[in-house]
């Protein structure tokens, strides 16, 4: 699995970390980013401020952006969710080497756009990683490469690109040559070994790994 600690962490407003994992990530970050009304939660349990908090700010408290104007940036832009806004934040500041907490749960049409947020921010940040409390989503780029596992981990791979086929050889389940058609196409695997190497052409391709607890 990836190196977790020591990065810039991205909280988003989903459900707050709770994981070991995702809290250690949280702990050790170097930076932290918050979206919108996160930062209070953040704050909460943290007991400090973070770097940032972006968003159109329309569910932070009037009495925090008093408190921590210095380091509140709105961007009240449609076009992008808080999540995008908070990492055009860190490519402006130079913070590529990122891992987003907090991106999954409540709204479930917030989880799915973020997922599909990590295909485009790979472009700019390779290797950048969304944690939850279960697993880890990463990026591999074409022509494919090899991520870690365990044996007996679940893993699921997402295509965006309905002409590109997936190889992936050490899962239990065949995937040899498989067109990528739906989201759910290539999900529910699980790794034979110590890694699992795929291979395809075209967009990115997001892999899911579970977190063993």
């Amino acid at each position: 699995m990836p190196t977790l600690i020591n990065k810039t962490v991205i909280l988003a407003a989903g459900d707050y970390p709770t994981s070991p994992a995702a809290l250690e990530a949280l702990a050790a970050a170097r930076h932290v980013v918050c979206c919108d009304s996160a930062a209070v939660a953040y704050e909460r349990r943290a007991h400090r401020a973070p770097d940032a908090v972006v968003g159109d700010l329309d569910s932070l408290p009037a009495s925090y952006l008093r408190r921590h104007a210095d380091i509140v940036v709105r961007n009240p832009g449609q076009d992008d969710n808080d999540l995008a806004k908070a990492f055009a934040l860190c490519m402006e500041r130079g913070w590529r080497d990122i891992v987003i907490l907090g991106a999954t749960g409540r709204r479930e049409d917030h989880t799915i756009g973020n997922i599909a947020w990590l295909a485009e921010f790979a472009k700019k940040a390779p290797k950048i990683a969304m944690l939850t409390d279960h697993g880890i989503f990463t990026v591999v780029h074409a022509p494919g490469g090899v991520v870690s596992t365990e044996p007996g981990m679940q893993i699921s791979f997402f295509g965006f690109d309905t002409n590109q086929r997936l190889t992936a050889d050490g899962v239990v389940f065949p995937v040899k040559d498989l067109a990528l058609r739906r989201w759910f196409t290539a999900t529910l695997n699980e790794a034979t070994g110590r890694r699992v190497r795929l291979s395809f052409s075209g967009a990115p391709v997001i892999v899911f790994r579970e977190i063993p607890r």
